[in-house]
């Protein structure tokens, strides 16, 4: 297989379960209680493990009209592209969820394969095709909302109409709370998104925000995500 890096896509990458529950301040009791959206959700495991323990959780992204074999070789292909691209980075990465470079492939590998296994079973049922800033929902039709590593990380590719856009859409299809993470840039100099104050005073006369601190680490000054509610 050929590897191909390009400076402006955005990754089609499989984040754990674990880092969902730790990266947006998550626990299972919480989560019973909600009908949860992962907006932008990629290879990830968290819909594939939730869902297959009861929960109530639905996953969208571009990628999902694709079929299996398709999305299978290119979670993989985007894996190992970037996972090459950052060789020599460690500088840029924070270890603290993970405990090393290879503890953080394996975990990431596993996370690929249950998104894998689960979306050949439940495509089209659990994976909607679909993207931001117009979703394919009705309004509140979810009570929780998560976006990871897409908002505010990519502003140097998606411009601040997108991310306004694409917020109140998610808040739109929102009963309750939307919530994003990280808020840095993936510059890796951990500094937040330029985005982040704009948004906070765009959106005041329509929302509660709140920046909240987070135990998950990894990339350096990602400890931090931000919490959205509706106030009309």
């Amino acid at each position: 297989m050929v590897y191909s890096f390009s400076k402006d896509k955005i990754w089609f990458l499989g984040r754990g379960c674990q880092e969902y529950m730790s990266m947006f301040k998550l626990s299972p009791g919480f989560l019973k209680n909600q009908r949860t959206l992962d907006c932008a959700a990629g290879a990830s495991s968290f819909v594939p493990v939730l869902g297959n323990q009861g929960y109530l959780v639905t996953a969208i992204d571009p990628l999902y009209g694709m079929d299996y074999e398709t999305v299978q070789e290119r979670s993989i292909d985007d894996f190992y592209t970037l996972i090459k691209a950052h060789t020599g980075m460690e500088d840029k990465v924070d270890w603290g969820f993970f405990q090393n470079s290879k503890n953080m492939i394996e975990e990431r590998m596993k996370a690929c394969k249950k998104f894998i296994n689960d979306y050949k079973v439940f495509k089209g049922i659990r994976y909607i095709k679909g993207k931001l800033p117009e979703l394919p929902f009705n309004n509140n039709q979810f009570s929780l909302t998560l976006c990871s590593h897409l908002l505010f990380l990519y502003d140097d590719r998606l411009d601040y109409q997108f991310h306004l856009n694409s917020i109140r859409e998610m808040l739109r299809v929102t009963s309750e709370e939307v919530r994003i993470y990280p808020l840095v840039n993936l510059q890796g100099n951990g500094n937040k998104s330029h985005f982040v104050g704009r948004i906070t005073e765009d959106l005041a006369s329509d929302a509660e925000m709140e920046i909240v601190k987070v135990d998950y680490r990894f990339r350096k000054g990602g400890n931090e995500m931000m919490k959205i509610k509706k106030t009309n």
